[in-house]
């Protein structure tokens, strides 16, 4: 009988603040010993380039490849339930195109492939599913993208099951039911084509432990904006601002916190076993929680902790006192929400935030020593090009290090794709039929120009003589000599008409 694990729940919070524990699953009949096998389960996070990328061409193919957390902690939670066949296939890291996953799968003899996805990188995980059903095993397709399209994506006969919620508890449950010959019906958050599980809830991470990365490609992971090895790590989730371009799933609408001490144990585990000289933080946002964030800081700096570490956050939840104690405890980039500069569209945004705020807080965390990066998005719904510079404007004036240029895409479940399907700039259908495998080009753009001033953007701010020394400073600190120089390259021989606004 396997350990549950205890989760959050996603319904109204109780008077012990929202946390409930599932109960321990009964205990299965014993099987004939004939019937009795090891479930080899592969996990697979296949390419994600494609047509519905947010990020320009010149910056997404050198912008790195990052560890996937989430099978990671898959991972995990299969083996503290018994199942210990279990490998990662993490095909950007090496290098395998579809035929390269169909071998190596081919060779491991799988009887569980799961599946990784957002909604833009579905046409890449459906290949993966093929590759896996070649195989003879059964396939469950997960990520953020199948609470939205559950039962759209078992139009593709590769997919068996599809996850919708938490991987971490619908991974074990389900590997114990094919384990057991039993059918999976009954496990909350399993869809398949006559059953709806409905959504798995948020788990407690601590509770599963910390991510598996043994039989990993560590030393191909690699960031633009980090020195190597690095590596990811998360230590909250949740977030509950409600901002018009960001889909949340339903585990992503509750908070969960990992304690300062097991934050800080991961940390050093990756220093001292991989070697690790910087860590990103993939938070939702990181100083939600900012009394934990400050004990985090306090027992980094008390353990004498050296590594590097950035993490993302908004502009109105930086006092002054915490940029400070983040910066002593090795802090060297935050990540911000910016998005744009424009108060009418901040507004429209949902972002609850001003220009004030934005100035206030990148400002300060350099005055504190840490590396500023906004995240900006252009070609929003009717932005006009006024709209636009005062964006543009706005990145080149803070005291910004890095900067980041998306074009607005109005993914399924946000309300951003409902407001451009009433304005009549995308079709209704678009992302249902792009889930069926029905297009083949990219959703229409809300201004015509988006990609342009995307562009125009990126040449605008990286391009200019104050960047010299930030990117000399970055280059050296990093040793991203080949990727940041392409990347400027790059830039600097695409120009278009947008150009002359700057």
């Amino acid at each position: 009988m396997r350990k549950t694990l205890p989760v959050i729940s996603t319904g109204l919070p109780t008077a012990a603040g929202g946390c409930s524990s599932v109960a321990e699953a009964p205990a299965r009949s014993g099987l004939p010993r004939w019937r009795r096998r090891n479930l080899r389960i592969a996990l697979v996070r296949h390419h994600d380039l494609c047509l519905n990328t947010r990020q320009i061409s010149q910056i997404q193919r050198r912008a790195g490849v990052l560890p996937h957390l989430g099978l990671g902690y898959i991972h995990t939670a299969l083996k503290s339930a018994g199942f210990h066949n279990v490998i990662q296939v993490d095909t950007p890291a090496l290098g395998l195109d579809s035929e390269g996953l169909r071998k190596l799968l081919a060779d491991f003899g799988p009887d569980l492939v799961g599946v990784s996805t957002t909604t833009p990188g579905l046409p890449g995980a459906v290949e993966a599913c093929e590759a896996a059903k070649s195989t003879g095993a059964k396939v469950i397709l997960g990520g953020p993208h199948t609470e939205v399209y559950a039962h759209e994506n078992l139009f593709h006969e590769c997919i068996d099951y599809v996850g919708v919620g938490e991987g971490i508890t619908i991974m074990p449950e389900l590997a114990e039911a094919l384990e057991q010959g039993e059918k999976p019906e009954g496990i909350r958050g399993l869809v398949t084509r006559d059953h709806d599980g409905g959504a798995a809830p948020m788990v407690n991470l601590e509770e599963v432990g910390w991510p598996v990365r043994d039989g990993l490609p560590m030393d191909r992971y690699y960031s633009i904006m980090a020195p190597r090895p690095f590596a990811t790590m998360i230590s909250s989730r949740g977030c509950p601002f409600k901002c018009s371009f960001c889909f949340k799933q339903a585990v992503d609408k509750k908070s969960m916190y990992r304690s300062p001490e097991d934050v800080v144990g991961e940390m050093t585990e990756l220093k001292d076993r991989w070697g690790v000289k910087e860590i990103m933080f993939y938070d939702d946002v990181f100083t939600l929680h900012r009394g934990r964030v400050r004990e985090i800081c306090a027992l980094i700096r008390e353990q004498g902790l050296k590594v590097r570490w950035e993490a993302p956050t908004r502009v109105d939840l930086v006092p002054e006192p915490l940029l400070e104690s983040m910066a002593q405890a090795g802090c060297v980039r935050l990540r911000f929400g910016i998005e744009h500069g424009d108060p009418e569209i901040l507004q429209r945004m949902r972002k609850e935030s001003d220009i004030a705020k934005i100035e206030r807080a990148v400002t300060a965390a350099h005055k504190a020593g840490i590396k500023g990066f906004g995240y900006f998005i252009v070609g929003w719904l009717d932005e006009t090009p006024e709209q636009f510079r005062r964006t543009v404007d706005l990145a080149r004036r803070i005291p910004l290090d890095y900067a980041s240029f998306y074009t607005a895409t109005p993914l399924p479940g946000t309300p951003l794709h409902t407001e451009s399907v009433a304005a009549g700039r995308i079709p209704a259908d678009y992302w249902d039929r792009f889930v069926r495998g029905e297009f083949d080009a990219r959703i229409g753009y809300l201004v015509p120009d988006a990609q342009r001033r995307a562009q125009a953007a990126y040449r605008a701010f990286f391009l200019r003589r104050e960047m010299a020394k930030p990117l000399l400073s970055h280059m050296i600190s990093t040793g991203q000599w080949r990727n940041t120089l392409d990347g400027l390259r790059s830039l600097a021989r695409s120009t278009s008409n947008t150009d002359r606004d700057f």
